[in-house]
C-alpha cells in the first residue's frame, strides 16, 4: 500500500471534490538528491533520486547517465529537449563533482570515509507561490544552503563552510545552471506532475482507510498536523486502524 506524506493526500482529496488545490496549510516539496558515498580516495558510490514529498518519483542509471521514470506522470510537461539537459547536468555533476571532493578533501577536513549529499527542489507554498531551496552537507551537516536565491555558508558550519562556500560560489556557470533549474524548471515540473498524477495517486488514495483519509481532511487546515499524521502512520504500520 501507498502511503502519502498528509499535505499531500489533503490537496489530492481536496482536488478530488474540485475544491482549490492550494488551500493547506503546508508545503508540497519536489527535490532532487544527489549522494556521493566516498570509500576511499578510488572508490565512490553515486546515487541520484526525485522525490515528491516522501514518494520517489525518480531514479538514476548511473552506467548510462540516463533518469529513470518511476511514474507514469513522473516526466510532468517537460520537453524532450529539458529532459536531455537535466540528464546532461547530472550525469557531468556525477563526474566532476567526485573530483573536486575528492581534491579538496584534505584542505577540508573530510575523512574517509564519508558521504556528500546535495539536496535541490522547489516548495509549494498555502495560496500557490513558489520557492526554492539547496543545501551541500558533509556527514549531515549543512556547510552551504540559499537564501533569497543566493548561496551561503552554513552560519554552525564554522571554517570549512567558509572553505567550500569560496569554491562553489566560484563556479559560476554550474551556479546559472543550478539557479535557472530552481528557478524555472523544478516550479513547472512540480506543478505538472501534481496534476499529472493526480488520477493516479487519487486512486491509490482511495484504497487508503476511510478514518486516515477523514483525518486527512478534517485536520487539513489545523496547526498540529504533522503530530497527528505521524501518530496515524505508526498506527497503520502496527496495524492498529
Amino acid at each position: 500500500m501507498l502511503f502519502l506524506k498528509i499535505p499531500l493526500l489533503a490537496v489530492l482529496l481536496a482536488t478530488d471534490d474540485n475544491e482549490d488545490a492550494t488551500a493547506f496549510q503546508e508545503e508540497i516539496s519536489f527535490k532532487m538528491i544527489h549522494t556521493s558515498s566516498f570509500y576511499n580516495y578510488s572508490w565512490v558510490k553515486i546515487q541520484n533520486s526525485a522525490w515528491l514529498d516522501d514518494l520517489q518519483t525518480h531514479g538514476w542509471d548511473t552506467n548510462s547517465g540516463r533518469i529513470i521514470f518511476l511514474r507514469p506522470w513522473s516526466k510532468g510537461n517537460l520537453r524532450k529537449e529539458e529532459i536531455k539537459e537535466l540528464e546532461v547536468f547530472f550525469h557531468g555533476f556525477s563526474i566532476i563533482m567526485p573530483q573536486v571532493i575528492h581534491g579538496y578533501a584534505s584542505q577540508w577536513k573530510f575523512k574517509y570515509p564519508f558521504e556528500i549529499q546535495i539536496t535541490m527542489g522547489c516548495e509549494l507554498h498555502p495560496g500557490g507561490a513558489i520557492g526554492s531551496f539547496y543545501r551541500f552537507a558533509y556527514q549531515g551537516s549543512e556547510l552551504l544552503h540559499t537564501q533569497n536565491n543566493s548561496l551561503f555558508p552554513s552560519p554552525n558550519g564554522g571554517t570549512r563552510a567558509q572553505d567550500v562556500y569560496r569554491l562553489f560560489n566560484q563556479n559560476h556557470a554550474n551556479k546559472k545552471i543550478v539557479q535557472k533549474i530552481l528557478s524555472d524548471t523544478c516550479p513547472r515540473l512540480l506543478l505538472s506532475i501534481l496534476d499529472a498524477g493526480k488520477a493516479d495517486l487519487q486512486r491509490q488514495v482511495r484504497f487508503l482507510p476511510s478514518d486516515y483519509k477523514a483525518t486527512a481532511l478534517n485536520f487539513s487546515c489545523t496547526a498540529g498536523l504533522l503530530h497527528c499524521v505521524r501518530s496515524l502512520l505508526h498506527d497503520l504500520v502496527s496495524g492498529h486502524l
